[in-house]
């Protein structure tokens, strides 16, 4: 698995990543889809990233609320990051 580029705390990232609870429970409606999301980095560990002010972009598509505050991903389900502020 390729490692995840870090982010430091404060950085402004846009992420996709998998949502795998979407994925396997299909009583929460939505696809087996990529989340694509922008946040501020609250926390980046070993095991993941843990994002403040996260806004999912696509959230009409994969049945998602749009602002999901405190939102953990952990890095093995980051597809894609990029810092962008």
């Amino acid at each position: 698995m390729a490692k995840i580029k870090r982010a430091t705390p404060g950085d402004v990232v846009c992420m996709v990543w998998k949502d795998h609870y979407r994925v396997h429970n299909r009583s929460m409606g939505g696809g087996p889809m990529l989340v694509e999301s922008f946040g501020r980095v609250a926390e980046h560990t070993d095991e993941g990233i843990a994002l403040l002010q996260n806004r999912v972009t696509n959230h009409q598509e994969i049945g998602a609320e749009e602002c999901m505050d405190g939102q953990f991903v952990l890095d093995c389900d980051i597809v894609s990051i990029e810092v962008i502020a």
